[in-house]
């Protein structure tokens, strides 16, 4: 199971983008006053998010 992201966590690097923030997520639920991101959410460097079906928040 993999934890959450928000909007603004720096993700990993990927193809020939360097570790970029995630710029979208989630706007009905937040924590530490950042939203949720979700799998297809964007990306820095026009790219999206990608993960698992569960996560582990707390």
């Amino acid at each position: 199971m993999g934890n959450a992201v928000k909007m603004g966590d720096i993700g990993t690097n990927h193809g020939n983008c360097p570790a970029t923030p995630i710029i979208s997520g989630a706007t009905s639920a937040k924590a530490d006053g950042a939203y949720f991101a979700r799998t297809g959410d964007a990306v820095d460097c026009s790219g999206v998010v990608i993960g698992g079906g569960s996560v582990n928040i707390g």
